[in-house]
């Protein structure tokens, strides 16, 4: 009879260390989740605050491009402006006549 509680208790104790390692092992895991899990989330966070910058500038530029004037519209202000100067020029000329 003691052989056979001799067995269950080494049994009994085996499963225990087994239960302890598979633990360990657990808890290992778990703690290199924590860190992942944290290393994400402050790379989430980075990303995030990049997009909102980006929004900024997308914004920024939306206005830029909008008070910007087009080219045919720069165009036009050069040909009024020279044909303003052509007019100042013929006023000189009757002037000095």
């Amino acid at each position: 009879m003691s052989s056979t509680l001799q067995q269950r208790l080494q049994a009994v104790t085996g499963k225990a260390h087994l239960l302890v390692s598979r633990y360990e092992n657990l808890l290992k895991a778990k703690e290199e989740a924590d860190r992942r899990i944290t290393e994400l989330e402050a790379e989430l966070n980075k990303e995030r605050s990049q997009v909102a910058r980006l929004k900024v500038e997308v914004e920024e530029l939306r206005v830029v491009t909008t008070l910007t004037p087009r080219r045919e519209d720069i165009e036009q202000s050069r040909a009024m402006l020279a044909e303003f100067l052509r007019d100042i020029d013929k006023c000189i000329d009757e002037l000095t006549q």
